[in-house]
């Protein structure tokens, strides 16, 4: 994937800047690149980061804000304290690298910092042994950019200990930190070959089927999905790990890999992906096996089984995690709409309350109605006899 045959995939640039050089520039470069100054050389490679879209997922992340990486991942503010302490501190040579990609292998097979990550961490040591330096006695760091149609990553190196600047009898040294220019060519060569390899390819197969089954749990979430995971984390275990590959999860794994099946089948590119993801492992079975043939030796195991279970394990993770939030979800539902039963059954309970009082009012008022009314007949009819006494015409004695 090159635009030409001249045109390389990888390049690689080095500089270095010793701590006893009494050039005015060199003075002023080994104050930028050992953190002497405000900003410095991390200060250039995190504003570079951020620029870029691809590392708005660590900008509201305090502690992982920058995408600056080493063999150990990304970054926090603490580490990139400790880090610039170590640099002002250091009187070991200060190397400072960048690493170049042509534009279409570089948008393909180091587009994001997961790529640049693995790419880094597993060549970086190697290219150390080549050079003469002992791997475990580097400090590193590096930063992907891709505010440029090239991608392109920064890389700075030094020693814990400076070992270039103890000139000793019984072992080999260096008195600069000029490195080998064949060690340097083959560290491009070994990071072109890293970064289209079959791990680089499986990295990315396996990159895309986890961004295309979170899409479509986080955008089309549709019916029979929403039951399938409320009905699996119904049955979730209320003590202990609700891992993939955890014993609680035993009897629930062959549901899990379906509802896994289910979703790398509902979108056409999650299944390319994994297609060409299983295809690969078939591949490296097939050398695997004439391997095995030729040094006549049983195949100890084979890589479509071990690549299956590896990416049905991460993706089984992923819908159990979606399970339990659509579960918590659910349960918030039935909690509001019980709510809303008891407050209900409480509303009718005041009603019937309420009528029942209104209608002991009107049986109270129907009451006194019907006792004044006969009270009044009653005075009614007395006054009419006492009249008809007067009158004589009733005749009655006391």
């Amino acid at each position: 994937m090159v635009a030409d045959n001249q045109t390389p995939n990888v390049n690689f640039f080095l500089n270095f800047y010793g701590p006893n050089n009494s050039s005015d520039f060199y003075k002023e470069k080994r104050k930028y690149y050992s953190s002497n100054i405000a900003k410095d050389y991390i200060n250039y490679i995190q504003t570079g980061i951020q620029e870029f879209k691809d590392y708005v997922e660590y900008a509201n992340n305090k502690e992982k804000s920058s995408g600056i990486f080493n063999q150990n991942g990304l970054l926090s503010e603490k580490d990139k304290k400790q880090l610039r302490e170590r640099l002002r501190e250091t009187q070991s040579v200060i190397w400072d690298g960048l690493i170049t990609f042509e534009e279409s292998f570089g948008k393909t097979w180091c587009n994001s910092y997961e790529q640049a990550y693995e790419l880094v961490k597993s060549e970086l040591p190697k290219f150390f042994k080549r050079a003469g330096l002992n791997p475990d006695n580097m400090i590193w760091y590096a930063g992907l950019h891709e505010n440029t149609d090239n991608r392109h990553i920064h890389l700075s190196f030094f020693e814990k200990e400076p070992v270039r600047l103890r000139p000793r009898k019984d072992e080999k040294v260096f008195s600069n930190g000029k490195l080998s220019k064949t060690a340097i060519l083959e560290f491009k060569a070994h990071l072109e070959l890293a970064a289209t390899d079959f791990k680089a390819r499986e990295r990315r197969n396996r990159q895309l089927i986890q961004e295309y089954v979170n899409e479509q749990l986080n955008e089309n979430m549709g019916l029979i999905l929403n039951n399938k995971l409320l009905s699996l984390a119904g049955r979730f275990s209320k003590k202990g790990s609700l891992a993939y590959a955890s014993e609680n999860m035993s009897s629930l794994r062959s549901e899990i890999d379906s509802i896994t099946s289910y979703m790398i089948n509902k979108s056409k590119f999650s299944k390319v992906a994994y297609e060409d993801f299983i295809n690969l492992a078939k591949y490296k079975d097939e050398r695997f096996e004439c391997y095995c043939k030729r040094n006549r030796c049983k195949q100890p195991f084979f890589f479509e089984k071990k690549y299956t279970q590896d990416i049905y394990r991460r993706l089984g993770n992923i819908v159990i995690d979606y399970s339990f939030k659509i579960k918590q979800i659910d349960n918030e539902r039935l909690k509001l709409n019980a709510s809303v039963r008891r407050e209900k059954l409480m509303q009718k309970k005041k009603l019937a309350k309420q009528l029942n009082e209104c209608l002991r009012l009107a049986n109270q008022f129907e009451y006194e109605v019907m006792s004044a009314f006969q009270e009044y007949m009653q005075r009614l009819d007395e006054a009419k006899f006492s009249r008809l006494v007067e009158e004589g015409i009733i005749d009655f004695e006391m």
